[in-house]
């Protein structure tokens, strides 16, 4: 700046003495990376207080409220996933009180502040405490990519501990290219285990492992840098190989046992779309934080909707990035061959096989590249930042004033990430089921004694159909929402002569019966007033359970209490039926075979008009159940 007469004019900063302490100055940059942290796990704790528990969330809490912590319950596989980890955690919870979202909120919390630390971590390793370590870091933070994992469960408790463990594994591995001691490549070891206990797609972990060895972490060319570090590090490589071997044999019989599919081939006009849309539209404006519209999506909430302008602002970020930092740094090149790599095959390509081959809409998921955001943000610092110790890193020097140009850029990705993230959480709060809970429970709470909650199937709102019918009855997924003097009576109901169900918001309504009838009839086709029974008291009627949750309706007459046995499959049930009503409802198992139903000799026979047998729907009443 200059004054009138054209001569130069500098401003003198004063800084407090304290700033200019060594100490300060040694740890400004990873108390600056802490406060970022915190802060934007303030913003996420926001997010989360939109939320609440829906789909794959809502069968584990259930899964967890029933099973011991028992081998059976940690090695479910669950549409393809094994996550004993995460089953763990939610075990935990649910134990400690069962859906209880702040709770739930908590973990998911403390696992995404661990990721960024971990990241973190493994900034300060690579780069040292130089400042531009935080431009990644914003980066890693405030992904647009994460933020389902943010607002659902089921996400978080694979996908993060897969990018803390990831991160984890990259920093005992640049310790050990360094000189470290062997237990750093047994903890690389440790920490690809533990990825792969909480997610099965950790076994692209020693691949990069393998990348960054290779092309950063050891001196020479790349191919001579691939020859150094599998010589170097040869009985770490080794040992990976028999790990992913033995976890890969022992995932492969469980997917086999469990009736999941596995991986496999899309058709072309299927791979091709999603091509277009993943690699062209989802991935470019997730990776760059371009302004990312979303719309609703069923059932797993909100996917990328990406429109014309943005995509093409992604790109041109994308390539101007790429331009700028190839042409600085000698091996900018080698850290996007990386992140393009990973995200085309550990995202792109596992995704289409194992999810999208059927349907290619999975492409605009963003859940299905938010593990990549550690490794993608992570070059995006290998192209910008030298390394510790790295010799003739640049190609050119940099320009005048880049660190402010990247802290400018770093901005605009935290405004558009957190705008783009505040879309999304708008439309969860749109398809959340805590309205459908919190019914059920109040509902439960003030039903009178001697009233049974038969089960129906859940509202598609609250769970996709293609759970399948066990998973959606309500009479799983309900009690862990309910009080514990309650929750027994919706997941195993008696017979009773008043039965009531849940309707589509949860709250309690008359049962009636949508199956099967069987009256009395005569051999010329009249109507009789009530079956005829046989010598030892017994009617056999020809209807079957065969799905579960079904209930039966006896319509009857009876002039003193009278016991019956109905006898469905292996299974007995026994009660009464009382004068002062006229009908008994109780609960089926699966069956395939006639319903039979005795009546006790002792005492007058009753009148039985009618027997019916399906699934309990909710009768549209005007007033309440109880």
């Amino acid at each position: 700046m200059s004054g009138g007469t054209g001569a130069p004019v500098a401003f003198e900063v004063r800084l407090p003495r304290w700033a200019g302490h060594p100490a300060v100055r040694r740890h400004a940059v990873p108390a600056a990376g802490l406060l970022l942290t915190a802060l934007v796990t303030a913003l996420k704790a926001v997010a989360l207080g939109g939320s609440y528990f829906f789909e794959d969330d809502l069968v584990f809490v259930a899964l967890a409220a029933e099973a011991p912590l028992d081998r059976d319950f940690l090695t479910r596989v669950h549409i393809g996933h094994l996550m004993p980890g995460g089953y763990a955690l939610v075990w935990v919870i649910t134990k400690i009180h069962a859906h209880d979202w702040a709770l739930a909120s908590a973990m998911i919390l403390v696992l995404h502040a661990g990721a960024g630390l971990a990241f973190l971590r493994l900034l300060l390793l690579l780069f040292g405490r130089r400042w531009m370590v935080l431009v990644p870091l914003v980066v890693a933070l405030l992904a647009p990519a994460t933020v389902q994992t943010v607002t659902w469960m089921a996400a978080a408790v694979n996908i993060v501990p897969l990018q803390i463990a990831l991160c984890l594994a990259l920093c005992s591995m640049v310790r050990l290219a360094r000189g470290g001691g062997a237990r750093h490549g047994a903890a690389t070891l440790a920490w690809t285990l533990a990825g792969l206990v909480f997610f099965e797609k950790a076994v692209v972990i020693p691949a990069v492992l393998f990348a960054v060895t290779a092309w950063f972490l050891v001196d020479g060319g790349w191919a001579a840098g691939m020859g150094e570090a599998l010589r170097r590090f040869r009985w770490l490589w080794a040992g990976h190989l028999a790990l992913l071997g033995g976890y890969s044999a022992f995932y492969l019989s469980l997917l086999q046992a469990s009736g999941s599919t596995g991986l496999g081939p899309p058709e072309p006009s299927v791979a091709a779309d999603y091509a277009l849309w993943f690699l062209v539209q989802t991935a470019p404006l997730l990776v760059t934080g371009a302004p990312v519209g979303w719309a609703a999506g069923e059932p797993i909430g909100p996917v990328v909707a990406p429109s014309f302008v943005t995509v093409v602002l992604a790109w041109a970020v994308l390539a101007a990035v790429v331009a700028v930092t190839v042409r600085h740094r000698r091996r900018a090149w080698r850290a996007w061959v990386l992140a393009a790599g990973f995200v085309v095959a550990a995202d792109g390509l596992i995704t289409l096989l194992a999810r999208a081959r059927f349907h290619p809409e999975h492409a605009f998921e963003s859940r299905y590249i938010a593990d990549s955001v550690p490794v993608t943000a992570l070059c995006l610092a290998l192209a910008l930042i030298p390394l510790r110790g790295e010799g003739r890193p640049w190609r050119l020097p940099p320009f005048a004033g880049h660190q402010a140009v990247a802290a400018a850029a770093a901005l605009c990705y935290a405004v558009s990430a957190t705008v783009s993230a505040a879309g999304f959480v708008d439309l969860v709060r749109e398809e959340i089921p805590r309205g459908y809970f919190a019914n059920a429970r109040t509902e439960t709470a003030r039903l009178e004694a001697g009233v049974q909650i038969y089960p129906t199937l859940v509202p598609e709102e609250v769970l996709f159909p293609w759970h399948g019918a066990d998973s959606r009855l309500s009479s799983f997924l309900v009690p862990p929402a309910l009080a514990e003097p309650d929750r027994e009576r919706v997941r195993r109901p008696g017979p009773a002569h008043r039965g009531v169900t849940f309707d589509e918001r949860g709250r309690l309504r008359p049962v009636r019966i949508f199956g099967g009838i069987a009256v009395p009839e005569d051999r010329d086709g009249g109507r009789r007033r009530c079956f005829p029974l046989g010598a030892d008291r017994t009617l056999t009627v020809g209807l079957r359970a065969e799905y579960p949750g079904h209930v039966a309706r006896i319509d009857y007459e009876t002039r003193g209490p009278v016991g019956v046995t109905v006898h469905a499959g292996a299974v007995a049930t026994r009660f009464l039926l009382l004068p002062e009503h006229r009908q008994a409802f109780f609960p089926l198992p699966v069956h395939r075979e006639d319903l039979r139903i005795t009546v006790d000799r002792e005492g007058a026979a009753p009148c039985l008009r009618a027997v019916a047998v399906g699934a309990a729907l909710p009768e549209e009443v005007s007033g309440g159940a109880g």
